[in-house]
């Protein structure tokens, strides 16, 4: 947790510091590499779309993680002649109808992702009035630092790929080494998405630093939240609690669409793209290569937060609960778009509502249900991808057209951020 000093920095921290900028935005770069360490480890969770699992519960509380992909999942699993993954797994019925889940699901993903936009174009509870000249340059360098440039775009499927063949092939060496790093960013995840309400709520009483061996200056606060976070995570360990699972796994979208960005509209289309072209392979091409369905058995037998789970209302089997979920890849990728959207509206000084970010999200929004409706009525494995990327791209485009700007937007809107915005401001 001390380490998630850099972030706070963006999420509301007015600490004074005493270390050079540089120090900081260093720090923070390492943090979103880890971030996206994370997310490349949970690209698993991608390919698991919009689709429905089962959860046998362990006592009647307790049970193992859910498997995505159902029909796509049972298949790769009875043609290795497994009995469904994970011990303990139950997946939902292949007869079960469309259940008001599928559509929650699309409402959770879309609040998460209207939140996580506008914290990261405005932090909250950030005064930049108050903010020291060096104080400035520091926010300004860690914005700098978490910017997705052409070549992390192609670095990414490339990482990505090579994480699933390596987890695919090394399962069980690779499980423990996953779980130790998904509960490390998990918990400096869920101090970042905390820090600023409670350094708000505690009148900026702990924002001062503390200097510590090695890590040098940091706020105080982080020390505060770090028992909570970590016994967060500690339980969710224990018990694999799908309401702790849900905590962390938004934490970590908070905390990778507030620190991560891209901002321009041609590393967001290529990433999008890849993604699109990711998830086809390795959910439909892969056992023709590799002999079996790689994505599926990684996605089945990790037990990390890399899902949002919704359970099912109207679909319950006794003690036994169903699940719908979410891929967080499914969220965070569209997410870089439709935070640059909300960014190059508020550049541009176009009303949010009926902008660029507004007709992305409607395009999200209805790409989502498309997979919803088609995985819940008829339970075909659908990566959702090959739904979110047009839906959010061809909106974009479109009114990037109709308005004249496509130039200004494949260009890119570098060097604006939240401190020369209020600068700027008469």
């Amino acid at each position: 947790m001390a380490a998630s000093s850099a972030p706070a920095v963006r999420g509301g921290l007015r600490a004074r510091r005493k270390t050079p900028a540089r120090l900081n935005a260093h720090t923070s770069l390492l943090l979103a590499a880890a971030c996206v360490a994370c997310m490349v480890l949970g690209a698993a969770g991608e390919g698991a779309g919009a689709t429905r699992a089962g959860r046998r519960h362990a006592g009647g509380t307790v049970g193992r993680m859910a498997a995505p992909r159902v029909p796509l999942a049972r298949q790769a699993l009875d043609e290795e002649g497994g009995s469904g993954g994970d011990a303990g797994v139950k997946t939902a019925s292949r007869t079960a109808r469309l259940d008001p889940a599928n559509f929650l699901v699309v409402i959770i993903a879309a609040v998460i992702l209207i939140y996580c936009c506008h914290r990261a174009l405005r932090p909250p509870f950030l005064n930049v009035e108050k903010m020291s000249t060096s104080e400035r340059q520091e926010m300004r360098e860690l914005e700098e630092a978490g910017e997705l440039e052409l070549h992390s775009a192609f670095l990414f499927v490339v990482v990505a790929s090579a994480a699933l063949l390596l987890i695919f092939y090394f399962m069980s060496a690779m499980s423990l080494l996953i779980t130790i790093l998904f509960s490390f960013i998990a918990t400096i995840a869920l101090g970042a998405t905390l820090y600023p309400y409670v350094d708000h709520m505690t009148s900026n009483r702990f924002s001062h630093d503390t200097d510590v061996p090695l890590l040098g200056p940091t706020p105080t606060l982080a020390f505060v939240l770090a028992p909570v976070c970590i016994l967060t995570v500690a339980l969710w360990l224990i018990t694999k609690s799908w309401i702790l699972n849900n905590i962390l796994a938004i934490s970590l979208i908070v905390f990778f669409l507030t620190t991560i960005r891209i901002s321009s509209l041609m590393v967001n289309t290529v990433l999008l793209v890849l993604a699109f072209f990711y998830d086809i392979f390795w959910v439909f091409c892969s056992s023709a290569v590799f002999g079996s369905n790689v994505m599926v058995t990684v996605a089945t037998k990790l037990d990390v937060p890399i899902k949002i789970l919704v359970p099912l209302i109207l679909s319950q089997e006794g003690s036994d609960l169903q699940f719908t979920l979410i891929g967080l890849g499914d969220i965070v990728l569209p997410g870089l778009l439709l935070s640059f959207a909300m960014r190059f509206d508020d550049n541009r000084k176009i009303d949010l509502r009926s902008g660029y970010f507004a007709v992305t999200m409607t395009g999200y929004v209805v790409g989502l249900l498309m997979c919803e409706v088609i995985v819940g009525s008829f339970h075909l494995a659908q990566p959702a991808m090959i739904y979110l990327v047009p839906g959010t791209l061809i909106p974009f485009y479109a009114m990037a057209m109709y308005r004249g700007e496509l130039g200004e937007a494949w260009a890119g809107i570098k060097g604006s951020n939240y401190i020369d915005i209020v600068e700027e401001r008469p």
